[in-house]
């Protein structure tokens, strides 16, 4: 997957708050704004399903895994 570049404009009021937030964890507006959007990224993914795999399939899938680390 490539990483993607994204712009944003925002008012002077916009970028004041983001400031004070990201002030006690000392990133500056555009640390704490990559920071809200990997914390909202990392929050989907981990809401996820999973779904477990049968007895077969999970033990064919680390003898897969083990092949492969050889």
């Amino acid at each position: 997957m490539q990483t993607q570049k994204i712009q944003i404009t925002l008012t002077p009021e916009e970028v004041v708050a983001l400031a004070l937030r990201g002030k006690p964890l000392g990133y500056n507006v555009t640390k704490y704004i990559k920071f809200i959007v990997s914390r909202e990224a990392f929050e989907a993914i981990e809401s996820y399903p999973t779904i477990k795999m049968g007895a077969l399939l999970e033990k064919k899938t680390l003898n897969a895994l083990k092949e492969h680390k050889k």
